[in-house]
């Protein structure tokens, strides 16, 4: 059963923790193309160095499963940074009262993907954003709890 106050509070709290991230949240419920996406952000270098710098530290730290040589694995992380530019965000929100039923995360169909990359590729053709790169992302907002992940598809 479809619940406003839940959507709209999904919606809110995951534009808080994105802002908390360094996001900057550029439009929330964008209609384009007879498509709606949720929010429309961008996530600058800074967000991606941090993000990148954690991620080599949590590799160099397990030793056991890394089998690549640290030395390697710096240069090829400075030279990821180096390549950094902002992303245009694109994340879709799904809200449940619980997660009784199963997570929102897993009502995002095949065709919802595309029914949002249509939305996107729209947004793409203004100049502002012609020759940025995108990302799509998913946020389920179960009970209250944020589950927030990147690359979602």
């Amino acid at each position: 059963m479809f619940n406003e106050t839940t959507w709209k509070t999904g919606e809110v709290e995951t534009q808080k923790y994105m802002k908390k991230c360094g996001y900057k949240i550029l439009y929330t419920n964008y209609s384009c193309a007879n498509v709606e996406l949720d929010i429309v952000a961008i996530c600058p270098v800074k967000v991606q160095k941090k993000s990148l710098k954690l991620d080599l530290k949590r590799k160099l730290k397990d030793k056991k499963n890394c089998k690549i040589d640290p030395k390697i694995l710096k240069n090829s992380y400075k030279m990821a940074i180096n390549d950094l530019k902002d992303i245009l965000v694109i994340t879709e929100v799904k809200a449940r009262a619980s997660s009784d039923y199963g997570e929102g995360v897993y009502a995002i169909t095949s065709s919802k993907e595309n029914h949002i990359r249509r939305g996107a590729n729209y947004l793409l053709k203004q100049n502002q954003f012609s020759n940025m790169q995108v990302r799509f992302d998913v946020s389920s907002v179960d009970g209250g709890k944020i589950n927030y992940i990147e690359n979602a598809f």
